[in-house]
């Protein structure tokens, strides 16, 4: 079979490892196939990304079926194509998008009849051999599409909201140097304390998002994408962040963020009332003005991943 499962982007300001929304391009594709086999194998090899590992423990999309089968008890020759269309390090949850068509694939295939929080649980093994912790925002979006809660204590839970209809997303990735395992730095800059009237004013803004999207208004959405505590410290690491968020904002987005860990910005626009491509021109041309190079596309919200073929 044939699954697809799309690049996400966590938080939306004050949702920090709680938020995700899933979008509709791009998306990661992976072909399946089974062969029959007295022991467990798990085979896999890519099409677009070089630098990604092929070994099935150590590559995000291998090591989620590996988990599942062992777990699960299947026996197989299960063999993998995995076409790489998120790009890498850029804040799209690139391997929340392998690891969610991995686990969506495995449950189809073998009759697994997981739900959806299993189906999260499993597709985070896939951020944990990709960044040293199981993230569990980028592949609960990816997985469900839509905008996606996730809460972990006392057990997981996964809401799933349908976006209003009207919400598009503007994206752009500046070209600018990043550490080497920048989520690992992105994490390690957030600050230990925070003040009580900021951790406030952060959950009446997180509680606006949710409420937005429940009442399916964008304004109440964007209004709550302000964030005082993790995007301070990380916008250091996008020059010129502050003035793309001010232009975007003024050209008529709703709301502007760090897409997950960075660098790439996203704007959330109701383009029954302003045009998405008008938001973008006004973020690319910021960033020129900042003398930073940048690419960006504008996009509906994603489905989640599915089935296409095979």
């Amino acid at each position: 079979m044939e699954v697809r499962a799309p690049a996400s982007s966590a938080n939306l300001g004050p949702g920090y490892d709680v938020f995700a929304i899933a979008l509709k391009e791009p998306e990661d594709r992976l072909e399946l196939r089974t062969g029959d086999s007295s022991s467990l194998k798990v085979e896999i090899s890519m099409r677009g990304a070089r630098t990604v590992p092929l070994g099935a423990e150590r590559n995000a999309a291998g090591a989620v079926a590996l988990k599942m089968a062992l777990d699960l008890g299947v026996r197989s020759h299960i063999s993998m194509v995995l076409t790489k269309r998120v790009p890498i390090g850029v804040g799209l949850g690139s391997s929340a998008a392998s690891s969610a068509a991995a686990a969506f694939a495995m449950n189809e295939c073998f009759r697994l009849g997981l739900g959806a929080p299993e189906l999260v649980r499993y597709a985070a093994r896939g951020e944990f051999v990709s960044s040293g912790e199981e993230h569990y925002d980028n592949v609960a979006a990816s997985l469900l599409g839509g905008f996606t809660t996730v809460r972990t204590k006392p057990v997981l839970e996964v809401v799933r909201f349908s976006p209003p209809a009207s919400l598009r997303v503007c994206l752009v990735t500046p070209k600018v140097e990043l550490p080497e395992r920048k989520t690992e730095y992105a994490r390690s800059i957030i600050p230990e304390h925070v003040k009580l009237e900021k951790l406030v004013r952060n959950t009446a803004a997180a509680a606006s998002i949710v409420a937005g999207f429940a009442k399916k208004d964008i304004g109440l959405i964007g209004r709550g994408m302000e964030d005082e505590v993790v995007e301070p410290a990380r916008a250091g690491m996008i020059p010129g962040y502050s003035r793309v968020k001010k232009m975007a904002l003024q050209a008529g987005a709703a709301g502007v963020c760090i897409s997950g860990a960075g660098p790439t910005v996203l704007a959330l626009v109701d383009d029954s009332k302003v045009r998405p491509a008008e938001v973008l021109k006004e973020m690319m041309r910021s960033f020129r003005l900042e003398g930073v190079q940048a690419v960006g596309y504008s996009s509906s919200v994603g489905r989640g991943a599915r089935r296409v073929g095979l």
